[in-house]
C-alpha cells in the first residue's frame, strides 16, 4: 500500500530542493546528489508531524541548523521548509 502522505512529503521535499538548487545558484553551488539525500533525510527525520516544515523545536534535532533557526528562516514565518533548512545543513 502507498503512503500518500509520506509520498506527498517527498514531493514537497523535492520541489523544495529544485527551488533551492536555482534560487541558490549564485550564492553557492547545487548540492551533489548525496547531499540533496542526505538533505532530504534530515530534514524528514526532524519534521516530526509530517507538515513539510519545521518548527523551531523541530530544528533543534540538528543542531546546527537549530542554533540558526532565525537566521535561516528568511520569511520570518516561524517555520524552515526544505530550502532554508538546506542552505544551514549545507553550511554546517
Amino acid at each position: 500500500m502507498i503512503d500518500h502522505t509520506r509520498l506527498a512529503h517527498s514531493l514537497v521535499a523535492a520541489t523544495a530542493l529544485a527551488g533551492f538548487a536555482l534560487t541558490a545558484g549564485a550564492q553557492m553551488k547545487e548540492p551533489m546528489a548525496k547531499d540533496k539525500v542526505a538533505i532530504e533525510a534530515a530534514f524528514a527525520k526532524a519534521d516530526a508531524n509530517v507538515d513539510g516544515k519545521l518548527s523551531k523545536e523541530e530544528a533543534a534535532m540538528v543542531p546546527a541548523v537549530g542554533a540558526k533557526f532565525a537566521e535561516l528562516d528568511k520569511n520570518k514565518d516561524g517555520f524552515l521548509t526544505l530550502a532554508e533548512f538546506a542552505a544551514g545543513y549545507m553550511a554546517a
